[in-house]
């Protein structure tokens, strides 16, 4: 029974011992386990905390990165926008270049067709030039022709533009206070138109005197009066009226200045020019006599 009661109590004690162990190493087991999970969570904890560090150095080099990249993108930008600049500065100056060129190539047309016109024009004035010469040739044997028929009827002398005809003053004048064509007038007059009939390209003055007796109006208006006698006389015989240029001087112009009768009977008389109007003189109008 003893060994009964010391069997159990060493079974119990065994039992306990076995409890005891066993709670033991439960609790090793348990220590081991909390152990292992504390060490686990303390390496969760240090990578984690790790993986965050990580993952802040990671954003900010992103942002760093981010604005980097804005940076050269506001760069880029920029210098895509002074290229465009550039481009349409070049763009500009290259039009302008055309645009000048162009310009240019029209300022030579321009002075080309500039040079080719004066030639011309030299041309045309040198051909007048030549024309006119031939024509005042021309013109100047009509004259000729004209001066030697009438000097086998009155007295002619040549003047710049023409010549003026000298009617002799023992045939053709007037009586006094008279502007009336006597016969001999009248047939001398008739001579000179048959020539002037047949010649061309002149146009004719006629120009009446008076001696100096009466008062200056009076002996201007019989001056007139013996030019339109004359004139009227001259249309009559076929000269057109439109060439008849008339005036009257007066005594204002003497043929000899002196108050004797034989020089008073001198100075009623009527001059007659012919002006060359188919050649105008430089300077010089139709019907101009000097």
């Amino acid at each position: 029974m003893g060994a009964a009661v010391g069997s159990g109590a060493a079974q119990s004690l065994a039992g306990r011992y076995h409890g005891s162990v066993k709670r033991i190493a439960f609790i090793a087991v348990a220590v081991i386990l909390f152990a292992g999970l504390f060490a686990i969570d303390y390496k969760g904890y240090q990578s984690l905390k790790a993986m965050k560090a990580q993952v802040v150095a990671l954003s900010r080099e992103v942002h760093e990165a981010a604005q980097l990249a804005q940076r050269e993108s506001n760069a880029a930008l920029n210098a895509s926008q002074r290229a465009d600049d550039a481009a349409k500065r070049a763009e500009l100056a290259a039009g302008g270049r055309h645009q000048a060129e162009e310009q240019r190539q029209q300022a030579e047309a321009g002075r080309a067709q500039a040079v080719t016109e004066a030639q011309q024009a030299t041309d045309r004035a040198k051909q007048a030039q030549d024309q006119v010469a031939q024509m005042r040739l021309e013109r100047e044997q009509e004259l000729n022709r004209m001066q030697e028929a009438l000097n086998s009827v009155v007295e002619t002398h040549r003047t710049p533009n023409g010549m003026v005809m000298v009617l002799p003053d023992s045939i053709f004048r007037f009586d006094f206070d008279s502007a009336e064509l006597n016969p001999k007038n009248r047939e001398l007059l008739s001579r000179i138109a048959g020539i002037l009939l047949v010649s061309k390209g002149y146009g004719l003055s006629v120009f009446g005197y008076t001696d100096d007796v009466g008062t200056a109006e009076y002996n201007q208006q019989l001056s007139v009066r013996r030019a339109k006698a004359v004139e009227q006389y001259l249309v009559q015989s076929g000269i057109d009226r439109s060439i008849i240029n008339i005036k009257g001087y007066g005594k204002s112009n003497p043929l000899v200045p002196s108050t004797t009768a034989a020089a008073r009977a001198r100075n009623r008389r009527v001059e007659i020019a012919l002006t060359d109007s188919s050649i105008r003189f430089e300077g010089e109008a139709p019907g101009t006599i000097h």
